[in-house]
């Protein structure tokens, strides 16, 4: 059992780092698998510190999303308020930092009302 574990931890960070969407400068910063509505935040841990200028948020499921706090490498974090639903497959605008950081770390907040949501992470160099 804790193999099959390890096995679905290493393909979802595998997936992670190789995704890319359709432009070049786009890729995906990593994902939630479930956003529970007791616990309403999900931490995402980013395997390798990303390089990004700015971020867009898209709904795998429908979920208000409150907000999105990201770290970067050297300390410091940025919050992005949202405060609004997002149905399934709707993505956010895109979102700049003030120059381009290196992502270490993002924590999603919000709910969804079926217990379960998911959200993916893109950014943008």
């Amino acid at each position: 059992m804790k193999l099959k574990a390890t096995m679905a931890a290493a393909m979802i960070l595998s997936a992670m780092a190789f995704s890319t969407t359709a432009s070049a400068d786009t890729f995906t910063l990593g994902r939630t698998i479930l956003l529970e509505a007791k616990n309403n935040h999900a931490k995402i841990p980013v395997p390798l510190c990303r390089n990004a200028k700015s971020i867009q948020i898209k709904a795998e499921r429908d979920v208000f999303l409150s907000k999105v706090i990201f770290k970067f490498q050297n300390g410091s974090s940025r919050v992005f308020q949202f405060q609004r639903k997002l149905d399934k497959n709707e993505r956010t605008d895109w979102r700049r930092f003030s120059y381009e950081r290196c992502v270490t770390d993002i924590q999603v907040h919000g709910r969804a009302e079926d217990g379960s949501a998911g959200i993916r992470v893109y950014g943008r160099k």
